[in-house]
């Protein structure tokens, strides 16, 4: 080896040494722009309850699989959907107190109490609803009737409205729809838009989709899933576009088997499952966990509800 080439040797690995630094610099300073962001995120993000307020979700690889337990046929297996954020609570972290389920990390509550509302609940004393610890009340403000398609409101609605709020509960309305076209749902939107006008309305305008089952007859029952689908997508883009925060309530096989998570993984899910924790693997904000609760000031049995966001904070 001459002297020249190894001069030329030497200096190309210099050369190469100090591109990778200058690589490794590049690297290294755009993951630290990455965290900067997610921490301002994170900073501006502090009014939020902790479920929530890091914003940053977890996924699925491509190959995770997972067992689900379906009524009458056991246990079967899924695939995960990777573009669907996943559920991130830990459920060791919800305790029972004070009647009420909760979730606690570090010893800090991270939730609200909750109960859900129609007509069939009675009469109720809003005073003493909220003096057991509700903070919040979804309220069933109509229906689209399953056989003849009508909609109608519920016979409570401005009574229970007019009292959670007087009370200081934070209200959420719920639609409960049997529509088959994007007409028929944009119409129950409208609806229920109407019913709330002029009402603060803290927590979700909800979209209740329901397979009716139990032998009855109903409109919904040979639904195409791709339409199930628009008109879902459709009724919650009505309620985002007048400033109210869109939601759809599920159970597991709903979820997992009538939608398609991925075209609806911007919406928020409010899961109805009634075991020690869901099942559902996806994220949801609110836990429907019993229906057979008890609250002071309601004569009966009530839905109870778990919300992992406090939505009086949620930016809209």
């Amino acid at each position: 080896m001459t002297k020249r080439t190894f001069i030329i040797g030497l200096l190309i690995a210099l050369l190469t040494a100090v591109i990778a630094v200058i690589v490794l610099i590049i690297a290294l300073s755009v993951q630290k722009a990455k965290y900067n962001e997610l921490n301002a995120k994170y900073m501006e993000d502090e009014e939020y309850i902790s479920a929530k307020n890091s914003r940053v979700f977890h996924y699925a690889g491509e190959k995770d699989r997972m067992t689900v337990e379906l009524p009458g046929y056991g246990k079967v297996w899924v695939n995960a959907c990777t573009d669907v954020p996943l559920n991130e609570a830990d459920f060791d972290d919800f305790v029972m107190k004070d009647g009420h389920l909760r979730y606690m990390k570090d010893g800090e509550e991270c939730s609200k109490v909750g109960i859900d509302i129609s007509y069939h609940n009675g009469d109720i004393d809003w005073d003493r609803v909220k003096a057991d610890g509700v903070d919040f009340a979804m309220l069933r403000a109509g229906y689209r009737g399953y056989e003849t398609g009508n909609i109608n409101g519920d016979d409570r609605f401005r009574e229970y409205i007019d009292g959670a709020s007087g009370a200081g509960i934070d209200v959420g309305v719920y639609f409960f729809s049997q529509a088959i076209t994007e007409e028929e749902v944009l119409e129950e939107a409208d609806f229920l838009l109407s019913q709330i006008e002029g009402y603060d309305i803290v927590y979700p305008v909800v979209f209740d989709w329901e397979v009716v089952g139990s032998g009855e007859k109903a409109r919904t029952d040979d639904i195409d899933l791709d339409m199930l689908n628009d008109i879902a997508a459709a009724f919650c883009n009505r309620i985002a576009e007048n400033g109210y925060i869109p939601m759809i309530y599920i159970n597991k096989v709903q979820g997992l088997y009538k939608y398609d998570l991925d075209r609806i993984a911007g919406f928020d899910l409010w899961i109805a499952e009634y075991k020690e924790h869901p099942e559902f693997p996806y994220r949801f904000t609110i836990w429907q966990y019993a229906t057979d609760g008890k609250v002071d000031g309601i004569e009966g049995t009530v839905d109870m509800d778990v919300s992992l966001v406090d939505y009086s904070k949620e930016r809209r």
